[in-house]
């Protein structure tokens, strides 16, 4: 039964506490893009509409055979922009008190006794209201100079006319709208000079595209009337059709069992933008302190910016209670999983007023860590029951899933488990846990090597000794490597270190006496090269972990890899100077040649000569470059003539 108002004069009223300030506040500090306002009213529509649904439990009467939705129209000449529901309305009171006064939100209020009623009676679903602080009505001065909002709230005869610019006053009127609901009319602003980032919200694929962007999975529909022709050329006609620009399927808001492989792979392809199948989907739902649903994919091929920095983002959606409230949200998940597309969906996370970022770090916290455990199980999981395929999917992140192993402190070791590396072993890849599982029983240190490529690194001079008794070692042959490395030093209690750097560590007592004696016996020699390579080496030695090559360079154990040094030149970093050893293998002819050299002209130019083309030699067989190849060259040909 309907409740008659009597009409009411127009009355002007002005807002309550310094509006002025906190309408510039908000048109032009707190949101980042103008287009939010469109988001914001389709929301507080969805909240009106939820609202009529429930009184109407009560109330049958209050809604007939209309259909719930929410209506968009434009008059391009008038430059006006029209946005209405169907949905509960507002009373001549309501107006006054819930628009003319900032961040007093009746769907605060309406939400809060609803769920002081439901403590007292059981059963009822509680509404998805999504507005919280009623600010976001005042977004619309980003984009309108003048707005007009009629209403009627359901169940009443008289309707409210609102009309405001902005500027600290509004007028309340009485009006009869022909149904229950809510009509806002903006005025819209025109292109200002210079103003790169206007959006004509006139324009049909403007309000398409920001529908889809941030409202795409509101419950009602949100409609237009479009024209389109249709016809052959010679008898083409103009229709208008009612269209519904948003989707409407929160597919992840339905139970797992009931979603198909195809929607999954639509879904994965709508929001990644790719148009392969998932590698895995995840999907599940999280009850707490925050409750929320987490929708993610397992990419199958890494997008082509994976490893550009400038691009280096989540592509993680925030939704809350189907809204979409931020992109590329960096707070879901670490960085190291940001080629991961998906969203969480929550209905009880805090918002800030102008819903773009959230006010408690903590709870976004502990929802990426939840993500971050889930991905690494279904990752581990992959791992153990279909190797092959996840090699595939390792080829493509696994250097993007390393970056975790340096910044990543939580679940590092959950995440160094799921890790492969190609090494000197039989299988194309290898797992840490599998390379202790293969270790003889006298090895007691994990060995790895780094450079560019496992070609290059299979040739090195350093895996000499470790060939000789049967120790494999890992090759490191990703840019992230040598930066996760600094953080993994060991796994399972067992060290993990470099072969090229430190001393001699690839021999028992007996070696290391024997190679004692005859660093004394080779003495002078050795401290003869050593002047002679001052400027390029910090010392000459002799070294247990040749067998084959006359010569090595060696870095100190705490000192930058030259892999790590190559990498940061190239990036234009800074590099500080630093001298490695140089080990000589006491067994190979050249240095038995230069004992000779030595013992016959010690100081003569051929000696000097010889030292340079040996140090030369040890930086060509690593790969590092010649710091005077032209010198480098003239020794050689003068080698090869004869004449040294």
């Amino acid at each position: 039964m309907s409740q008659t108002t009597m009409p009411q004069s127009s009355e002007t009223h002005q807002f309550q506490a310094e509006v002025r300030e906190l309408l510039d506040l908000m048109i032009h500090s707190l949101y980042s893009q103008r287009e939010i306002f469109l988001r914001e009213l389709i929301s507080n529509s969805s909240d009106a509409l939820d609202k009529l649904r429930v009184e109407a439990l009560q109330k049958p009467d209050l809604i007939g055979d209309e259909e719930l939705g929410i209506k968009l129209e434009t008059d391009v000449a008038e430059r006006k922009l029209i946005i209405s529901d169907n949905g509960i309305g507002m009373s001549r009171d309501e107006v006054v008190e819930n628009i003319g006064t900032i961040a007093r939100s009746g769907t605060r209020r309406f939400l809060d006794s609803l769920k002081e009623k439901q403590k007292a009676e059981e059963g009822g679903e509680t509404p998805r209201l999504i507005g919280q602080f009623g600010v976001g009505f005042y977004s619309v001065f980003m984009v309108a100079s003048k707005v007009v909002l009629e209403t009627r709230r359901a169940g009443e005869d008289t309707g409210t006319r609102w009309i405001s610019t902005g500027d600290g006053n509004f007028t309340v009127e009485a009006c009869e709208p022909a149904t229950h609901g809510t009509t806002i009319t903006l005025e819209l602003k025109p292109q200002e000079v210079g103003d790169e980032e206007y959006q004509d919200f006139c324009q049909e694929y403007v309000l398409r595209s920001t529908v889809s962007k941030y409202s795409d999975f509101v419950e009602y529909p949100v409609q237009m009337d479009v024209e389109r022709e249709e016809g052959e050329d010679d008898e083409k006609k103009t229709v208008t059709k009612t269209e519904t620009l948003n989707s409407m399927k929160p597919i992840w808001t339905r139970q797992q069992s009931d979603i198909s492989e195809d929607e999954y792979k639509e879904f994965y392809q709508h929001i990644s933008h790719n148009w392969d199948e998932p590698y895995e989907t995840i999907h599940f739902h999280a009850e707490g302190a925050t409750n929320y649903t987490a929708l993610l994919f397992l990419p199958t091929s890494r997008p082509f910016d994976l490893f550009d920095s400038s691009q280096a983002k989540s592509r993680m959606n925030l939704y809350v209670k189907r809204v979409h409230i931020q992109s590329e949200c960096e707070g879901l998940a670490p960085i190291w999983l940001r080629f991961i597309p998906g969203l969480v969906d929550s209905d009880d996370l805090p918002l800030n007023v102008s819903r773009e970022t959230l006010q408690h770090n903590n709870q976004l916290k502990a929802i990426s860590k939840r993500v971050t455990r889930k991905v690494l199980d279904v990752l581990k999981k992959k791992l153990a029951d279909e190797r092959d395929s996840y090699e595939t999917f390792w080829t493509q992140f696994g250097p993007v899933l390393k970056e975790g192993i340096y910044f990543e402190d939580a679940q590092k070791q959950e995440l160094v488990d799921i890790c492969l590396f190609q090494s000197t072993g039989e299988a194309e890849w290898t797992s840490l846990a599998e390379y202790v599982e293969r270790m003889p029983v006298k090895q007691k240190e994990i060995y790895y090597l780094s450079g560019d490529d496992k070609q290059a690194l299979e040739s090195s001079p350093h895996l000499e000794a470790a060939k000789l008794k049967g120790y494999e070692v890992l090759f490191l042959t990703d840019r992230v490597d040598e930066f996760a490395f600094q953080k993994l030093t060991e796994y399972e209690d067992r060290a993990i270190k470099p072969l090229d750097r430190g001393d001699a560590i690839i021999e028992d007592d007996e070696e290391k006496e024997a190679r004692e004696a005859k660093q004394e016996e080779f003495k002078p020699l050795l401290e003869a090269m050593t002047s002679e390579l001052e400027d390029e080496v910090s010392e000459v030695r002799l070294s247990s972990r040749l067998s084959d090559s006359p010569v090595v360079l060696v870095a100190p154990e705490n000192q930058m890899s030259p892999n790590l040094a190559r990498i940061l030149k190239e990036a234009k970093q800074a590099v500080p100077d630093s001298k490695r050893a140089m080990e000589l293998n006491p067994e190979h002819p050249l240095v038995a040649r230069m004992s000779e050299l030595f013992a016959e002209e010690k100081d003569s130019e051929r000696f000097a000569d010889y030292c340079d083309l040996l140090y030369g030699q040890a930086l060509l067989r690593e790969g590092s470059p010649l710091p005077h190849p032209d010198h480098f060259a003239r020794l050689v040909s003068k080698l090869m003539a004869g004449t040294n």
